[in-house]
């Protein structure tokens, strides 16, 4: 078991830089020693915990961390699990511990898939009772409301089906079903008000986070204004240092900096994609590619909700947030050693 030194090297590089940039943002520094704990260092942890355990031995596990997953993906429909103040069903809450199921279950999904792959490509009724699942995972996840997630969800189960040649029509299938599940998104209510205030211009109510930020992107230029000097940090914008930090990070760094941003995040996609193809085992291509799809989207929905939508996710690396993060670390952990 071998670490592909060169997927390893660009997380340690990107993980540097994000913490570094982060430090900047984050001019009341209980945010950086926090992102520092918990987005810097337990998610390399975890790499490593991904890294070190048995391939197999996470394929035999992977039933229980799936229901367990699912489990707790249910609890913060209960008053008692959400977390203060929030009126959705997102973050598990209990005693002062708090995470994101929806993070957890995109790792235990690849997991849990790659593990039941056998059985899929031998029997169609595996890959039916397989798509039941996934429906009802995400209506669960539909209904928290989360759309970025149900979409990075999705797109995890059908990245990993298209690496292993499942027949096209199967493919087709669950496009549709995913096509009506945004149809569906889109028209709920707070979604709704929030793309009419961007119709609209609306630059007081719902459309202030987006317009401040496409302010800040504009305004950093060719090279940005350097490091540290952001002025749409200074107006304390909700959502700053997760949904927002590239914002920050475009008025900092300018379209160079952002340009190189998104070729590292590009290049590190293609090695995780490399390490899929690499491996004979259709189990390790269906998480290999189920993770490439995941980063893909998360970072896409990142930019775009900067850029022309007002809501957003977690940039991998950048953004302070913990479970997002230490899912995708160790998923990384777990791919970084199919080299062989």
């Amino acid at each position: 078991m071998r670490i592909d030194y060169p997927l390893f090297i660009l997380i340690i590089f990107l993980s540097l830089w994000g913490l570094y940039f982060f430090y900047g943002v984050s001019f009341q520094y209980h945010y950086f020693y926090k992102f520092l704990i918990f987005n810097f260092f337990l998610p390399f942890l975890m790499f490593f915990v991904g890294y070190f355990l048995d391939w197999r031995f996470l394929l035999r596990i992977s039933k229980i961390l799936f229901f367990i997953s699912l489990f707790f993906l249910i609890l913060p429909f209960f008053d008692f699990f959400k977390l203060d103040g929030q009126e959705t069903a997102r973050w598990f809450y209990f005693y002062g511990f708090s995470f994101q199921p929806s993070e957890l279950i995109k790792l235990s999904t690849l997991l849990f898939f790659a593990s039941i792959l056998p059985l899929i490509k031998k029997n169609i009724e595996y890959f039916y009772i397989s798509l039941v699942l996934i429906i009802v995972i995400s209506l669960i996840i539909y209904f928290q409301p989360a759309l970025s997630n149900l979409l990075i969800f999705l797109s995890i189960f059908i990245g990993g089906l298209m690496a292993i040649n499942i027949k096209w029509e199967n493919i087709f299938i669950i496009f549709i079903l995913i096509s009506i599940f945004i149809l569906f998104a889109f028209f709920w209510s707070y979604r709704s008000e929030r793309i009419i205030s961007i119709l609209k211009g609306d630059e007081v109510g719902l459309g202030f986070q987006l317009s401040q930020s496409r302010l800040a992107i504009g305004s950093g230029g060719l090279l940005g204004k350097g490091l540290g000097n952001s002025e749409l940090k200074l107006i304390g914008l909700p959502l700053m240092i997760t949904d927002n930090i590239f914002s920050i990070y475009a008025e900092e760094t300018g379209f160079i900096g952002s340009i190189l941003l998104i070729i590292f995040f590009v290049i590190l996609i293609l090695r995780v994609v490399y390490l899929g193809i690499l491996s004979y085992d259709d189990s390790k291509k269906f998480f290999a590619f189920g993770l490439s799809c995941w980063l893909s989207i998360q970072i896409y929905i990142h930019l775009m909700a900067n850029l022309a939508i007002s809501t957003g996710i977690p940039l991998p690396f950048f953004s302070y947030g913990p479970s997002s993060q230490v899912a995708i670390m160790t998923a990384l952990g777990i791919v970084s050693k199919f080299r062989k």
